[in-house]
């Protein structure tokens, strides 16, 4: 018999699979005779500062005649119903192939479609050599960098794997477990807050592309959606770099929240959509050290087992519902220039599995409501990230350095106070954050330091850098759709993901996908 044994607590210095089988047999009373089957679950407990526990949810196995099992829960396996295979008179269009356009291509595979996917960028190997070489020579490709091409913008983050909306759900399960089946640990189906890193996400996403080949589907490269072929309310297919057309009659576009172009042209053909409150504001760094004397205390600051520190800070102004909050933390991570645009530069963090790196950063960002666009228009809030981002690409020189502002320096403190050498190696130069940013921004900025600066002395600090912009947090733009997830004024059209306004990070794109593919299909 399999039970579930929850809430266990382990001392941090005990991590093991033996401990925690004693700690369950504590638990049930008996002093021999369980035996291991998997965990469930296991997050860090940092609210006693003097004893950092493991809190452990666990299946164990135990005989049949287990006197007490009344008092916990059985264990079974899901059992994965078989799909259907369908009969279709068409191949269905896939617009992007990031994690909302594999998982939409996975899921109809599975469903014994064989998908055309078009991706505007180049696979990943291609694209890493375009996103070195402009981190080294800062020549910008336009249509391969950190924000397009194969595995979409979340190939260069910090690979996180969960979502602030509804995290348990069989959904995100689903999506940790293909993870798993493509290359992922194993340890992330069970870990609070996984991540994987652009090294293994890399890996990955080429296991999928080749899993996806060779299953009868189609990926064109280099290949950007510029038209939609709509007549009488109904989408019939796609023009591909202004020259070749694909018919279908189920078309899914999974854009990502980069591409500007392609929402320029879908509402001038009409397509249904509307603005998107955003959050823009900078990327922080601190040294690894600093952020895990803050998170874990003088005890545990150095302790090997534990890694880089992570944090979520947040503020809220209540009279003018706004606030800053802390987004994307990457530890032991690096920031880097993720541009897209001539002109226009932008911010994002990465870490790779190890989180090595001597320092952390994250996205500390302000909200903005619709009316900070000071437009009605549906792409309002793009122009509105362009004119920051336009200001951060002049304060860098005009050549892709990135602006850059310590802390101390920022709030008026110390004038004095200068960039780390780790910020002058990723080619950041001295800045003003005030020239970069609306003035709510600021304002907003400098009232959440000022509340942090007596709850966490360590990060309100001199050895914090302030690098911009952060303005790519989410979509600002929102293709309106059914519960069908299909377009409400465009039939056959189905926006899926980050870019289409419904979803923020990697999980949570693919899983939109996935539950689109099962509305489009299961109800016809």
């Amino acid at each position: 018999m399999h039970l579930i044994i929850n809430n266990l607590q382990i001392p941090i210095e005990k991590d093991g699979i033996d401990e925690y089988l004693n700690a369950a047999s504590r638990k049930m009373g008996l002093g021999k005779g369980v035996s291991f089957v998997k965990i469930l679950s296991k997050s860090l407990d940092l609210s006693n500062k003097e004893q950092f526990f493991y809190k452990i949810s666990l299946v164990v196995r135990v005989s049949d005649s287990f006197k007490n099992r009344q008092k916990f829960s059985i264990y079974s396996e899901e059992i994965k119903a078989k799909k259907q295979l369908t009969n279709i008179e068409d191949r269905p269009i896939i617009v992007g192939f990031g994690p909302a356009g594999m998982f939409a291509a996975l899921e109809l595979i599975d469903y014994g479609f064989k998908p055309l996917i078009f991706e505007r960028g180049k696979k990943i190997e291609e694209r890493s050599l375009d996103v070195q070489r402009f981190i080294k020579e800062r020549e910008l490709n336009p249509e391969s960098n950190i924000q397009f091409g194969e595995g979409g913008a979340g190939s260069y983050s910090d690979g996180k794997l969960f979502s602030r909306r509804n995290h348990n759900t069989s959904y995100v399960n689903r999506v940790l477990q293909t993870f798993i089946k493509f290359g992922a640990p194993a340890e992330i189906g069970y870990i609070s807050k996984p991540h994987l890193g652009t090294d293994v996400l890399c890996k990955i996403v080429r296991n999928i592309r080749l899993y996806i080949l060779e299953r009868g589907g189609e990926i064109f490269y280099g290949s950007k959606m510029t038209n939609i072929m709509i007549s009488e309310g109904k989408a019939s297919g796609i023009i591909i770099n202004d020259r070749k057309e694909y018919l279908s009659a189920n078309i899914y576009i999974a854009l990502g929240h980069s591409a500007r172009d392609t929402f320029e042209m879908l509402h001038g053909k009409g397509v249904a959509m509307e603005q998107r409150p955003i959050s823009v504001g900078v990327r922080i760094e601190h040294p690894v050290e600093t952020i895990n004397l803050m998170r874990y205390g003088d005890k545990y600051k150095d302790y090997p087992g534990l890694g880089a520190a992570t944090y979520s800070l947040n503020y809220t102004n209540r009279k003018i519902k706004k606030g800053v909050y802390t987004f994307c933390m990457c530890p032991g991570g690096e920031v880097v220039n993720a541009s897209s645009e001539q002109g226009l530069l932008v911010l994002n963090g990465m870490s790779y599995s190890h989180r090595a790196s001597p320092f952390s950063n994250a996205a500390l960002v302000a909200t903005c409501h619709s009316e900070d666009y000071q437009s009605a228009s549906p792409l309002a809030g793009i122009e509105f990230q362009k004119e920051i981002e336009r200001k951060a690409f002049r304060a860098g020189g005009g050549s892709w350095k990135v602006p850059a502002q310590n802390l101390m320096n920022f709030l008026g403190e110390d004038k004095s106070a200068g960039l780390h050498e780790s910020s002058y190696k990723m080619g950041a130069v001295a800045a003003d954050m005030k020239a970069i940013f609306p003035g709510f921004v600021i304002d907003e900025l400098f009232a959440a330091f000022n509340k942090w600066t007596e709850e966490v002395p360590e990060f309100v600090s001199k050895q914090a850098i302030l690098l911009g912009a952060e303005t790519r947090t989410s979509s600002p733009v929102k293709i309106s759709r059914n519960e069908r997830f299909e377009s409400v004024n465009i039939k056959n059209l189905y926006p899926l993901g980050e870019g289409s306004g419904y979803t923020g990070g990697i999980t949570s794109s693919a899983a939109d996908a996935i539950k689109a593919v099962e509305a489009q299909v299961l109800q016809g």
